[in-house]
């Protein structure tokens, strides 16, 4: 998700080095990026940005100007900014703005003139960035936020770009000169003044992430291609040694997906308020996040499925959350999978992260929700928002182990990706036919036949020996994720409490219908993990007070893998 895990790095220049010289198409966007200097407490209050749009030929009242008000359940700045103006050859332009309904996905607020706008249109205005969480609650790490003296985000909360489909390189300019020294600036095109080696439209220039100010970063000297990173703050963990680990299997991937080159790839990093240790994958570039609490070993697997990502990237038809069972299920298979190959974890690491998914999924009371229903239900029930992850994981290793065992071991699920994306550099479709076809020339009517039967919400179960001989399937008795209240609740503008579930943990815990939850609350995290309890401040009667609990239900039985008693010695 590019989704939406549920973040980075990227490594920043000083001013003094030059730019790098990459080709871009006419036209392109010049975005430059003034942050203020930062408060004693390390905070860096706005940033000033300048957007220059060459070749503008818009009538008055015309569509001119966008930025999201609302993107993946993010709020942009697009009610906040200040300062907002705007000019082309014959003047200032005056701006009117009309907004869209709102919706989690993506709403816009849209400007238009009036008068008619020619040529260079340059657009200023001031960004404010934030320190408090996201005030609709689960989201990826996209709105522009400040720490440790530096500050990021991703250009689709803060950056006005043209009212239009039409394709753009874009010109990323960093003015830190209100910074202080070793100040630096980076983007997902790399570090420093960099330019965008392709055309994007609108829509994947908001896909862009940024960072800037004083940050940390691997390596000291940033190459002009291959892995590069930054992070802001202050993580538990040793950053520049996590780096390295995750720079070591950039380079194992170029090699497993066949990549063409040593393509950028950025890590960014910093603290979250909700829901740390997950992230997102945007242009090439994965943002990940983190808290004190955050555990090094199971962020590594984090790291590993957004940068599958970046090689494999999403179905091309159709397009957003229907099909990210494809990249969201790979990304999952592959975390553990292809670390463990590499010798980058260990077998006990790679069997944990395998069955907290699986417990996840076995326990998860809407398993068998079929697919067409989570783009509607995404945001509003974490039951269901993991739901590509899960069962397109366990989707994956099933079609493995059958593969394998028609072709006697010649061949496995790599082989199908590896196919899918030679369609894509061949300039054929990677899309849900292509799939279909490629499944179904491996194992047949079944091939299919399984495919839409997991779309239809059938239960997902891998053979015993899917995982290879060190492993094997059993049982283990879990709890069910249960909130204990409408879970639609924590993306309402108010959260207020209703549908309060009988004998649940929450009304044991003393929760009541009409309780204000004030404060956004992380659960995806929670819901893997059986012993996570879950707080929710609460405000009743004019007083704010913590209600803690363990928000579990039903006791079911949940296939789990374990070491097969009798694995070979090779087996660690």
């Amino acid at each position: 998700m590019r989704h939406l895990k549920i973040g980075g790095l990227a490594a920043l220049l000083a001013l003094s080095v030059a730019p790098v010289a990459l080709a871009a198409p006419e036209p392109h966007l010049t975005v430059t990026l003034k942050p203020a200097p930062a408060d004693g407490a390390g905070t860096v209050p706005f940033v000033d940005v300048t957007v220059e749009i060459p070749a503008v030929a818009a009538a008055a009242g015309a569509p001119l100007l966008r930025l999201p008000l609302v993107t993946n359940n993010v709020k942009s700045v697009a009610e906040t900014l200040s300062n907002l103006a705007a000019a082309d050859a014959g003047g200032p332009v005056e701006l009117a703005a009309k907004d869209d309904a709102d919706r989690p996905t993506r709403a816009y607020r849209h400007w238009t003139a009036a008068r008619s706008v020619r040529g260079m249109l340059t657009v200023r205005y001031r960004a404010p960035i934030t320190t408090l969480a996201n005030p609709r609650g689960a989201a990826p790490p996209l709105e522009l936020r400040t720490d440790g003296g530096g500050f990021s985000g991703a250009t689709d909360t803060f950056l006005i770009l043209p009212d239009t489909e039409t394709a753009y390189g874009m010109a990323i300019r960093w003015d830190l000169s209100a910074s202080g020294p070793g100040a630096a600036g980076v983007s997902s095109f790399g570090t420093g003044d960099v330019t965008s080696a392709t055309a994007l439209k609108p829509e994947e220039l908001g896909a862009t992430y940024v960072m800037g100010g004083t940050v940390h970063r691997y390596p000291d000297v940033p190459p002009k291609q291959g892995f590069f990173s930054v992070w802001q703050g202050d993580p538990p963990f040793d950053g520049r040694a996590l780096m390295q680990w995750t720079e070591a299997l950039y380079h194992h991937y170029l090699g497993y997906f066949k990549a063409v080159g040593t393509p950028p790839y950025g890590v960014f990093l910093r603290p979250n308020l909700v829901n740390a240790g997950g992230g997102v994958e945007l242009n090439g570039s994965f943002i990940g996040t983190f808290d004190q609490k955050t555990d090094v070993k199971q962020f590594k697997f984090t790291l590993a499925h957004e940068m599958v990502h970046t090689f494999i990237g999403s179905l091309d038809a159709p397009q957003g959350l229907a099909s990210s069972w494809f990249g969201e299920g790979l990304a999952v298979y592959y975390q553990n999978r292809l670390p463990l190959r590499a010798g980058m974890v260990t077998g006990d690491e790679f069997l944990k992260d395998l069955n907290t998914t699986a417990a996840r999924y076995y326990t998860n009371i809407l398993n068998t929700t079929p697919n067409s229903v989570i783009p509607e239900r995404f945001w509003a029930d974490t039951r269901v928002r993991v739901l590509p992850y899960d069962r397109g994981a366990l989707y994956f290793a099933l079609v493995d182990g059958e593969v394998r065992k028609a072709s006697h071991g010649r061949r496995s699920l790599d082989d199908l990706v590896l196919a899918m994306l030679a369609r894509r550099r061949h300039g054929q479709p990677m899309d849900h036919d292509a799939w279909v076809a490629v499944v179904s020339k491996e194992l047949g009517e079944r091939g299919k036949a399984e495919l839409e039967a997991m779309l239809n919400g059938a239960l997902v179960l891998p053979d015993d020996d899917t995982f290879g001989p060190c492993f094997t399937r059993t049982t283990a008795p879990l709890r069910r994720y249960q909130l204990g209240f409408d879970p639609e609740v924590l993306i309402e503008p108010k959260r207020v409490i209703h549908g309060l579930i009988p004998g649940s943990a929450a009304e044991k815990a003393g929760l009541r219908d009409g309780d204000e939850i004030v404060k956004p609350v992380p659960q995806d995290g929670i819901q893997a993990d059986q012993q996570a309890t879950l707080t929710l401040q609460i405000r009743r009667d004019g007083q704010i007070f913590p209600v803690t609990y363990l928000p579990r239900g039903e006791t079911v039985e949940a296939y789990q893998w374990v070491r097969r008693p009798t694995a070979p010695a090779s087996c660690k």
